[in-house]
């Protein structure tokens, strides 16, 4: 913030020229060099304590006002720097810094309304000013408007198109609204810039599986393998892998990603217990079986893994074996 307000300072160094009177012009000019130097010294509460002497010296100098919005803005004093700002843009309209900062105070406040009346009152005057439009829009997510910030950052993404960081957070903003085509198209964006960040394929196979169509659970697929491929495969991608094989009836993949995640989770029975039922609709009855033996064994009662058994028995033509957990069932269910 101290190079923006030194800026609009020094926007001002000529005014004293303008004054009406040699004397006059003295004065303000003492004043510009005295509210630069406090600036620069970023002493605040002095020129918070100029200001009243300042308007006795030269009483029609509206720039005072506008140097006590700079100084209660930096002070977090809102309230007051909206005041002052908004006594100098009455005498003064032409100044674009004082709706800037003024819009920042408003923003600050939350006044989302008004704040953005500031800034497009400033960006009238400036409308290439990135950072000018990032306040705007992130005066939209201060108050968790998605929308308004999403089509915001849409704007400056024109005028920056291979910003990173503005697509990573329109790719957040859009997922944190299930605004999932759109995810997936920024993080398209994301890795023809830079494909080697396993965070985006990551992130890309996620919307494409909350998408929830044939096509994109295979683009998420492609997407989760690419991250195992960089060797960022954890319990979560194996997961997601082994919901979305399922899905695409890609038993074997599905099977495999249950391997792996019972390599990463051994304590978890219930992991083996849907590697089981993987492999029963695989029709491998006998690693069916070899899977709800160990769950049986940690859980005697665990009546699921008992009729999936039993019914893998059956297939599998061991039907001593199939009655004998069907008893075991029906001592179980009473």
């Amino acid at each position: 913030m101290r190079k923006l307000i030194l800026a609009l300072m020094l926007s001002i160094v000529c005014l004293g020229a303008n004054a009406q009177t040699p004397e006059e012009a003295e004065k303000i000019n003492k004043w510009i060099d005295t509210y630069q130097q406090l600036n620069e010294a970023k002493d605040w509460d002095a020129m918070v304590s100029k200001a009243g002497i300042c308007k006795q010296e030269i009483p029609e100098w509206e720039y005072v006002y506008y140097y006590s919005g700079i100084a209660y803005y930096n002070l977090k004093q809102y309230d007051n720097s909206i005041m002052n700002f908004s006594i100098f843009i009455d005498k003064n309209k032409t100044e674009a810094g004082a709706y800037l900062l003024r819009g920042h105070s408003y923003s600050e406040k939350k006044d989302i309304e008004k704040a953005i009346a500031d800034y497009n009152a400033y960006l009238l005057a400036n409308p290439n000013d990135i950072p000018t439009m990032l306040s705007k829009a992130n005066a939209y997510l201060n108050v968790n408007d998605l929308n308004s910030y999403v089509k915001e950052l849409g704007m400056v993404i024109e005028k920056d198109a291979s910003n990173v960081s503005l697509l990573e957070n329109r790719a957040n903003a859009n997922a944190n609204l299930n605004n999932w085509d759109a995810t997936v198209t920024d993080y398209n964006k994301l890795i023809a810039i830079n494909p080697t960040k396993v965070d985006y394929y990551n992130n890309r196979a996620y919307a494409n599986y909350s998408l929830k169509t044939p096509e994109s659970y295979k683009l998420a697929i492609a997407d989760y393998n690419k991250v195992v491929e960089m060797g960022a495969g954890n319990e979560s991608v194996y997961l997601a892998l082994t919901s979305l094989n399922g899905a695409m009836k890609d038993a074997k993949s599905e099977i495999k990603a249950w391997d792996k995640l019972i390599e990463l989770q051994p304590n978890n029975i219930d992991n083996v217990y849907r590697r089981g039922a993987a492999k029963y609709n695989a029709q491998d009855y006998k690693g069916a079986i070899a899977d709800f033996d160990i769950v049986i064994k940690a859980d005697p009662k665990h009546i699921n893994a008992l009729k999936r058994r039993a019914t893998s028995k059956s297939k599998a033509g061991d039907k001593v074996g199939a009655q004998a957990d069907a008893k075991l069932i029906k001592e179980i269910e009473g």
